[in-house]
């Protein structure tokens, strides 16, 4: 089936149905597509690696703007999980959302985290930065996220109490995967 994105000119441009956001925005230019960091569908986001299901109102969020910044503290988060996860063997993780001026996640490591704790930290994130790890969306039966997540009780707890607007239901949730770290997220 074919997907027809019609772009802020007001051209239009056809394509497979599972064509991603990235390789629409590459369709544009390579600039727009090196600067993209999320895109949209009819006023709905999505990452630029996720099969697009549908045509509509196309356009590339970058991280000049608003809603870009915004999509980078949220990645920017995750990798903050990773490192923590890495270097606490037994730390469980709860919620890391972006916020106006940056990010923060919920941890439990069994103690406070030290000075140098935070130094390691921020030395273990510019490692998988440097990586340059890709986050991969993966849609889940909330059996397998209960298994997937039975050593984090915070994220149980949000496996079962989640709405549908927030990437989970009785029957699925939604997970983002970069490298060996794997979470609940919309996306």
């Amino acid at each position: 089936m074919a997907l027809q994105f019609t772009l802020p000119d007001g051209s239009a441009r056809e394509f497979p149905s599972g064509t991603t956001g990235l390789e629409v925005a590459e369709s544009i230019g390579a600039r727009l597509a090196k600067a993209a960091v999320a895109v949209t569908v009819d006023g709905e986001q999505f990452d630029v690696f996720r099969p697009l299901e549908a045509g509509g109102a196309f356009s590339v969020i970058t991280d000049s703007t608003e809603d870009g910044r915004h999509v980078l503290r949220h990645s920017a988060a995750h990798v903050m999980a990773q490192a923590v996860l890495d270097l606490f063997e037994g730390a469980t993780f709860g919620i890391g959302p972006p916020i106006t001026d940056g990010f923060y996640y919920d941890f439990d490591i069994g103690r406070p985290f030290t000075p140098d704790d935070l130094v390691a930290v921020e030395a273990r994130m510019a490692e998988i930065i440097a990586e340059d790890q890709p986050f991969t969306r993966d849609d889940i039966t909330a059996a397998k996220g209960r298994e997937m997540f039975n050593e984090h009780p915070f994220k149980l707890e949000i496996i079962e109490s989640v709405d549908p607007a927030e990437g989970a239901n009785e029957d699925a949730v939604s997970v983002y995967r970069n490298n060996g770290f794997v979470d609940l997220c919309r996306g």
